[in-house]
């Protein structure tokens, strides 16, 4: 008996310093992403992100960042999330609402009143953040550790559009299944290509134009082949930070908490940075090179978002009409 009570003893002692141990271990953790550091509105956040970590968790944490697709490129970025290659991805929401229907919320057209409309709404905290992480757990395993809101997309054409029906028969490369349906209420004709093809399917006129935010008619020199950018908010996404639960809820709570104060920081200076970026280094760029930013007036404004509109019952029924009205309804609340 006595023997038995010593190894039992001996047995506790030992998970309880196996515990210790692998408690005291250093986390790691591999973070990707697809932007370059060319993209001076995004990767630089990114970066502090990564590094606001390593330094809040020394000893606790070591985050390992492989950027510009040297890891997982833009389309592998959620099989490997998945798959477990990553433990952490930075990827564009637009992206994500093939995978996560919920999240293609943010980008319905007309949805936000600005930008700045948005970052409040999908800030970390918020109703509506936590409203679509209740989904993204509950349903698809995932968490939103930070949305980081980019400037809203536009459209940019090579002819002025000035209301709905100058978009009539024209054909608009579109990023993400929202930003599309938008672009068919509009009368126009969606089509899908990769960022890397649009310049030359401009060039060579195969489509009349794009929707986008700034940052991609500067990373990809687009503001070459354009004339005209209509500011009309048809459109939004951010640049957020993911994880699986089951690997979030793997983490010790201070690393946990450590990669919480990083991830506010990241959501709190994205948008600003991005702002600033666009203002003094986008634009000066573009009307250099002669694009012409055209705003429509109140009434063509109006006949934009009565055009769209019915987007936003279609993408509710999808989602699941009671989700996808919570979302709305959430998205446009007095505050």
């Amino acid at each position: 008996m006595k023997k038995l009570v010593g190894l039992a003893l001996l047995i506790s002692l030992f998970v309880l310093v196996f515990s210790v141990f692998a408690y005291a271990g250093v986390v790691k953790i591999v973070i990707a992403s697809h932007v370059p550091p060319k993209y001076t509105d995004i990767f630089p956040l990114t970066k502090v992100f990564v590094d606001d970590v390593n330094a809040l968790g020394k000893g606790k944490v070591k985050m390992d960042y492989y950027h510009s697709g040297t890891l997982l490129g833009a389309k592998q970025l959620i099989p490997g999330l998945l798959s477990g290659t990553a433990d952490m991805i930075f990827l564009t929401t637009s992206h994500c609402t093939g995978s996560w229907p919920i999240i293609g919320g943010i980008s319905l057209p007309f949805l936000y009143k600005d930008v700045y409309d948005l970052e409040a709404r999908m800030k970390i905290g918020s109703p509506l953040f936590n409203f679509t992480n209740e989904v993204l757990e509950k349903k698809y395993g995932i968490k939103l550790l930070a949305t980081a809101v980019l400037p809203l997309e536009c459209v940019w054409t090579n002819k002025p559009i000035r209301k709905p029906e100058d978009l009539k028969g024209l054909i608009i490369r579109a990023g993400g299944k929202t930003e599309s349906e938008a672009i068919r209420a509009l009368g126009a004709s969606p089509v899908s290509l990769s960022s890397a093809e649009i310049y030359e399917a401009l060039s060579r006129h195969t489509i009349d134009g794009v929707v986008s935010y700034p940052g991609t008619i500067n990373g990809r020199s687009l503001y070459e082949v354009l004339k005209y950018c209509t500011k009309i908010p048809i459109g939004a996404y951010g640049y957020a930070l993911w994880i699986k639960k089951d690997k979030w809820d793997s983490f010790p709570k201070d690393v946990q908490k450590v990669i919480e104060m990083a991830a506010v920081k990241y959501d709190y200076f994205f948008l600003q940075n991005a702002k600033k970026v666009e203002r003094e280094e986008f634009w000066p760029k573009f009307k250099k090179a002669g694009l012409q930013q055209i705003i429509p007036d109140p009434e063509a404004m109006k006949a934009f978002r009565e055009k769209v509109k019915p987007v936003w019952d279609k993408w509710a029924k999808e989602v699941g009409e009671e989700t996808g009205k919570k979302f709305i309804e959430l998205s446009t609340m007095p505050k």
